[in-house]
């Protein structure tokens, strides 16, 4: 396998549980995620109503910042505010293992955190006056608001990205976060992607996959680095690759699967486990009928920017699930606009 990036610290938040574990063992068991919904955020004329994967109300309560503060934040940055702490833990950093703050760097991938927010601001702008428009309320309604937020809670000092590409945000974020530790411009990142559920999305869902709403957070670091500071790596993995659109104008998913496994070293027949997205979109995947597929969105719903982190973490815990010498797994991202992303994970 290629250099690779580990993941050393994992925490997250799906329509099945607050957490990795509870949400695995939740698929494992065959439950759903889906209940009927409702958005009246009043964006919009009249109610809308769908099936949807909606998180649950008792996610983890970590003080990422002073009660006034909490105030202010938008759902997004609080979902991933909060879980970048646990994820910080997860990773076992200590007080003579930590990065230095400026060596800390935060990379969000989204489909369109912070719309509501927007669209709330010029609402309210229009209809009751910018004199009682919150200050805090502009900030907060952009693409980087979540990212912005999470270095704050966390203290990092470093570089601040946020990307966006549909359902393939989550893979461009671990483009960029492995850039970052192989070439050193950070010793640690925190990776984050975040979708949540509003209006247009629950209409979306007609008909179609349901919508779902998750953050999930990472601690990417150097694989290398990760082994010498003694963490618990809950993965590696080598090969993000995201390509959009085939040259000749067909599905971009077997083309991004062959990148991705050159890319990482990895021979098709290497494979144990495939995770897909489970989109309509199934290019690519056929050239592996041997290999078990794994496709948890049918329970989850389609959770937007947060796809392909969910995907890593539930490929880890099964792979970590079938003990030592577990081949590596392709993770296999799609999306209805052409993009597709493969990440070739392994459990050490």
């Amino acid at each position: 396998m290629s250099p690779t990036a580990a993941v050393t610290g994992i925490a997250l938040a799906t329509a099945l549980g607050p957490d990795l574990d509870t949400t695995g063992e939740a698929l494992e068991a065959g439950r759903s995620g889906f209940t009927p919904t409702a958005a009246t955020d009043g964006l919009y004329p009249g109610e809308v109503k769908a099936p949807a994967g909606a998180l649950a109300d008792d996610l983890p309560d970590v003080p990422a910042f002073g009660r006034r503060r909490l105030r202010a934040l938008s759902r997004e940055s609080l979902l991933v505010s909060r879980l970048g702490a646990l994820a910080w833990q997860d990773a076992g950093f200590g007080a003579d293992t930590a990065p230095d703050p400026q060596e800390t760097a935060v990379v969000l991938g989204t489909a369109a955190a912070g719309l509501s927010g927007y669209l709330r601001v010029l609402r309210d702008g229009l209809t009751l006056g910018p004199e009682l428009v919150s200050p805090y309320a502009g900030p907060q309604g952009s693409l980087n608001a979540a990212a912005s937020d999470l270095s704050i809670a966390a203290g990092a000092q470093g570089s601040i990205v946020t990307v966006t590409a549909g359902r393939c945000s989550g893979a461009h974020a671990l483009t960029v976060a492995a850039d970052y530790v192989a070439t050193g411009q950070a010793q640690a990142v925190l990776v984050a992607a975040v979708d949540v559920l509003d209006p247009l999305r629950l209409a979306a869902g007609d008909g179609g996959t349901p919508p779902g709403e998750a953050a999930v957070v990472f601690v990417v670091e150097d694989a290398g680095r990760a082994r010498a500071r003694g963490a618990r790596v809950h993965a590696e993995f080598a090969g993000p690759t995201v390509l959009r659109g085939a040259v000749d104008g067909g599905s971009a998913a077997g083309p991004a699967i062959g990148a991705a496994l050159a890319v990482a070293g990895v021979a098709a027949g290497e494979l144990s486990l495939v995770c897909s997205s489970a989109t309509a979109d199934t290019a690519g995947i056929a050239d592996h009928p041997d290999v078990p597929v794994l496709g948890p969105f049918g329970a989850l719903g389609d959770c937007a920017g947060a796809t392909t982190l969910l995907q890593v973490a539930l490929t880890a815990r099964a792979l970590a699930g079938r003990g030592p010498g577990a081949g590596p797994a392709l993770v296999l991202t799609t999306d209805g606009n052409g993009q597709a992303a493969a990440v070739v994970v392994r459990v050490p």
